[in-house]
């Protein structure tokens, strides 16, 4: 037990001391289906839990860290999710009501092989498994059968990964006249023309392509390894097949100064995504963003009250100039794809407020 109490936390278990701390018996380190079953099995056996791998725990006082559980690598072993446990058809209406299609989310994938520093790995770790191609097919043919799923939300880090799959799960729906419209998280160099083709063919409707930035300089600083450049042709390429594309901004990254935001809001007007997000830039804690900035953090706050999003930490710019940036970014955007939708007076109106926010961007700097 000694040895099990003297064992360092590393990324996967940074958060676990706060749960137990603040009421929890016990914690589940990184993939939990195994653990969870062991655990179960040791309480209603009373027996003990130092015998369950990627667990932490308090005894006499002390936090107990059991030896860090393997991953799993066949995913055909998990069942499908219980959804009978809960009442899926309100969850059902809801999105069919304020998004006009029954969805649901669906997982085929765990882990990422790529590596930018904001990013947390700390349930999947830094790898790639994924489930039978035939399987997911098998799992999207009962959700339409059972509950009138009319769409899904792929949660997928990287959807297009590996092409291989890609071409079996299309064959997969092409074997069962299968088709749903659904949505997916890829990266740009993980699209051509051949996987385009078959995701519109499938369903796909829209694709989230990540950039962060529209400016190169930025993307390198939080190892991307993307080009803005070939975004921009996907972002195209994408809508020249009728699949809407989405991506993802987020600003106050170590590093970024006023001329990459300038940046950032072009890369939005040269090829306008049908969807995007915007969010200043946070650090969690296991990241490698988090070790670069620890030490410029100023919030002091509250574990279970907050989230990782409420931690700041020492930019170039106020609060008020991020704003305005932001402001800025999304006006930008908003006239470019009016204008692309010829929807003139709409156009000149956010150009007007894009200028707006520039000039308070540039009193706030």
């Amino acid at each position: 037990m000694d040895s099990l109490s003297r064992q360092k936390p590393g990324k996967k278990t940074l958060q676990s001391n706060h749960y137990l701390k603040n009421g929890f018996d016990v914690a589940i380190i990184g993939e939990g289906e195994q653990s969870a079953e062991e655990l179960v099995t040791a309480i209603q056996n009373n027996s003990d839990w130092n015998a369950v791998s990627g667990i932490a725990f308090q005894q006499n006082g002390q936090i107990i860290q059991t030896p860090a559980r393997v991953k799993m690598k066949d995913l055909s072993d998990l069942p499908l999710p219980d959804r009978e446990s809960i009442d899926l058809q309100q969850y059902l209406s809801i999105w069919k009501k304020y998004h006009g299609k029954a969805t649901v989310n669906i997982s085929s994938q765990r882990g990422c092989p790529y590596s930018c520093k904001w990013c947390s790995t700390a349930v999947y770790g830094r790898s790639y498994r994924r489930r039978p191609a035939h399987q997911v097919a098998e799992e999207i043919e009962y959700l339409k059968k059972e509950y009138g799923v009319e769409a899904l939300w792929f949660v997928d880090d990287v959807f297009t990964v590996k092409f291989k799959w890609i071409r079996e799960l299309y064959e997969e729906f092409q074997m069962r006249n299968l088709k749903i419209d659904f949505e997916i998280i890829s990266r740009s160099e993980r699209l051509n023309d051949e996987i385009l083709g078959m995701l519109k063919e499938m369903g796909c409707f829209r694709i989230w392509i990540g950039a962060e930035s529209g400016s190169q300089d930025v993307i390198n600083a939080m190892r991307r390894s993307v080009s803005v450049d070939e975004v921009r042709e996907k972002i195209k390429l994408s809508q020249s097949y009728g699949i809407e594309a989405g991506t993802f901004i987020m600003v106050g990254y170590p590093g970024e100064m006023h001329r990459d935001i300038k940046e950032t809001a072009n890369h939005l007007k040269v090829a306008p995504p049908d969807e995007f997000t915007i969010t200043k830039a946070y650090p969690i804690k296991g990241t490698e963003l988090y070790q670069e900035v620890e030490d410029k953090i100023t919030s002091n706050n509250d574990w279970a009250t907050t989230t990782d999003r409420d931690t700041v930490f020492e930019m170039p710019y106020s609060d008020a100039y991020y704003q305005s940036a932001i402001r800025y970014i999304a006006n930008t955007w908003k006239s470019s794809l009016a204008y692309r939708n010829k929807q003139y007076s709409k156009h000149l109106m956010y150009k007007a407020k894009a200028h707006a926010a520039y000039t308070l961007m540039r009193i706030q700097s």
